[in-house]
């Protein structure tokens, strides 16, 4: 089974968009931006039972496909160590959109 990657660039946008929404802490690290596009796409690989194989594929691409966005949309952005904590623990990318960068 084949996920669509269009989805898992739209998801990883979910992070990228919502870092806009913090208003303290630091710039965010290219370091940062990458984690949070590759924790949104394993979350939304994992709700769609997708593959370890696939899974690995799919967030390979979505990194791929985010590298232009992420320098405009990501990088330099105010981020905190508590948004990023809660990046790591979240259990679905609606978690992140809606609790980790508000």
């Amino acid at each position: 089974m084949r996920t669509n990657p269009f989805r898992i660039f739209l998801a990883g946008g979910i992070g990228l968009i919502a870092l806009s929404a913090v208003g303290c802490g630091h710039p965010a690290s290219v370091k940062e931006c990458e984690e949070i596009v590759e924790r949104v796409a394993r979350l939304e690989l994992e709700k769609a039972n997708a593959g370890s194989e696939t899974v690995a594929n799919e967030i390979k691409l979505a990194k791929e496909s985010f590298q232009k966005d992420m320098r405009q949309r990501c990088i330099g952005r105010r981020v905190t160590a508590d948004a990023m904590n809660c990046v790591r623990t979240a259990k679905t990318s609606e978690q992140i959109e809606k609790e980790c960068f508000r």
